[in-house]
């Protein structure tokens, strides 16, 4: 494993450790089994997990997963409100390809509002922050599910 996957190992086993997830959690939220996640923390001994040395190696697109998860869950939370607002709404525009029309249009939000998301947050009522975020956020779940 290079340093930055053991910095991504260390940062799980902290997490794990400080209660903020759960090893049940990480197998649920990323699709890696929880024996790979045990042992990849070294919470369980390999044979007791069923698992040989080589078997115990996470494939490619599990490490992808558990590697993005945790840079969100640590790095990612450093990240200001205003500019996180900024970002989810960027989300919608850039990757889903929604105007800021649709997403007035499906969320009820309004227009302005949204560009000030995306130009000044800062200048936008707490209230306002708060409607954006949380018909944004939820906008952004039932795209991904339907991503499947």
């Amino acid at each position: 494993m290079t340093s930055h996957g053991q910095s991504v190992v260390d940062e799980l086993k902290r997490l794990v450790a400080e209660g903020h997830i759960s090893v049940e959690a990480l197998h649920v939220i990323t699709g890696v089994p929880a024996d790979s996640v045990r042992a990849l923390l070294g919470q369980a001994p390999l044979v007791a997990a069923g698992l040989s040395p080589k078997s115990a190696a996470l494939a490619a697109n599990e490490n992808r997963r558990l590697s993005i998860l945790t840079a969100q869950l640590t790095d990612g939370m450093q990240i200001g409100d205003d500019e996180r607002l900024k970002g989810i709404v960027e989300s919608l525009t850039i990757e889903c390809h929604l105007t800021l029309e649709n997403i007035a249009g499906l969320t009820g939000l309004d227009v302005h509002d949204l560009e000030l998301a995306l130009q000044a947050p800062q200048a936008l009522s707490a209230d306002k922050k708060y409607a954006l975020a949380t018909k944004s956020s939820y906008l952004i779940n039932a795209i991904n599910q339907a991503r499947g």
